[in-house]
Formats: structure tokens, sequence, C-alpha cells
């Protein structure tokens, strides 16, 4: 079983709060595909992911997916947040948290969206993976615990 402990502080309001390093790429059938043909894909880069338990869905910014080149599913797809819809890009990618024994997660739904002035992270991690692991928030310790 993975366990990874992220510290995090609920009591400054300048952290952001509980975010893991994930890499973000296009599905392992998207990259073989392209690359039968003679495409080429970035290798992933590392980014900072929120966790965040109010995004049904993992959300990326529409920087880093064109950055990423991710293959796109749909172009209309829109969400609700804070109470307004906002209409965002689809993809199919890979997710994977590289110094961890977390399990990758391959060919899932990735909304791309603009994220306005958020300079401590550019993906946020939804329940669609979270509803996968155990998860502790402890706001005492300024620690959560994830278990795979």
């Amino acid at each position: 079983m993975a366990r990874v402990e992220l510290h995090w502080n609920p009591f400054d309001p300048d952290d952001p709060g509980p975010c893991i390093e994930v890499e973000i790429t296009n599905s392992s059938d998207v990259l073989a595909s392209g690359r039968a043909v003679g495409l080429e894909y970035p290798g992933p880069i590392p980014m900072k992911a929120l966790l965040d338990t109010g995004a049904s869905v993992t959300v990326i910014s529409k920087v880093y997916a064109n950055h990423c080149k991710l293959f796109p599913t749909n172009e209309g797809t829109e969400i609700t947040a804070i109470g307004a819809g906002h209409r965002c890009g689809e993809h199919a990618g890979c997710v994977s948290f590289p110094g961890t024994k977390l399990r990758s997660f391959d060919s899932i739904r990735i909304i791309s969206a603009v994220f306005m002035q958020q300079r401590h992270y550019a993906i946020l991690i939804g329940r669609d993976v979270l509803r996968n692991w155990l998860i502790t928030f402890d706001g005492r310790s300024k620690r959560v615990t994830i278990l795979d």
C-alpha cells in the first residue's frame, strides 16, 4: 500500500492548501498512435497540484495543457465554479505522481480552464482521482495523509 504525507498549514492564509507534485501527459494510447505517425510530444514536467475535494473532475490550466500538447476530446465542456459557468476544453490524459508509489491514472478525463492569477499550482486534483484513495486531513498536525 502506498502512503504519502503532505504538509500544509490551514492556519496560514497564504498557504494554498494541500498540494502534491504531478505529471500530466497524453494517455498511453494517444502517445502510441501519435508516435506511430511521427508526432512528437514533450516529456512530462512535474507541476504542483492542489487536492480539491470541491472539484468533481481533475482540471489543468489551459497554458499547461497546451504546453503538454494534450489531445483535445471536446472543446465545449462547461463546468461551474464559484456559482458561474465556464467554457473549458476536455482531454484524455494520464496523471502520475513522481517520487511516490501512488498509482497512475491513464485515459482519464481532464478539463482545461484558465487559471486566474494562481501562482501555487497549475492543476486541481478532483474527486475523480481522490475517490480512489483514503485521505486524512489533519488540520491540527498540519498534515494530509494519502493511502492508495
